[in-house]
C-alpha cells in the first residue's frame, strides 16, 4: 500500500514540476514584470500631468506604452496574460507590487532630493 502511494506521488510531483516549467515559460518572470511596471506607473503620472484632451493623452500613453514593451521585448499580449497571471496569484502579486512600490518611493524620494 505504502509503495503505491510513494508511486502516485511520485507520479504527480514529475507532472507538477512539469508543469510549473511550462506556466514559467508562457509568463514574464517577475523580474521583468515589476520593471515594466515600474516603467508604466512612471509613464501614467507623466502623462497625467499633460494639459491635453482625453483622446489625445491616451494617444500618447499607448505610444510610449509600446516603446516600453519594445524596450523589454515583450508583446502587448504577453504582458496583458502575464498581469491576468500574477493577478490571480495574489502572494506573488504583493511581492511584485512591493517592489514596484519601493522602487517609485526610491524614484520619488531621488526627485524631490534634486529640487532643494
Amino acid at each position: 500500500m505504502s509503495f503505491r502511494f510513494l508511486l502516485i506521488l511520485t507520479f504527480f510531483l514529475i507532472f507538477s514540476c512539469k508543469n510549473r516549467d511550462y506556466e514559467n515559460d508562457l509568463y514574464l518572470p517577475k523580474d521583468k514584470m515589476i520593471n515594466i511596471l515600474i516603467e508604466i506607473h512612471l509613464l501614467e503620472e507623466k502623462v497625467n500631468q499633460l494639459n491635453y484632451s482625453e483622446d489625445s493623452l491616451r494617444n500618447i500613453y499607448e505610444l510610449f506604452e509600446k516603446e516600453i514593451f519594445e524596450k523589454y521585448d515583450v508583446s502587448d499580449e504577453e504582458y496583458r496574460k502575464s498581469y491576468s497571471y500574477y493577478f490571480f496569484d495574489p502572494k506573488q502579486l504583493d511581492e511584485i507590487y512591493q517592489s514596484v512600490i519601493d522602487s517609485l518611493n526610491v524614484y520619488n524620494q531621488s526627485i524631490n532630493g534634486m529640487k532643494y
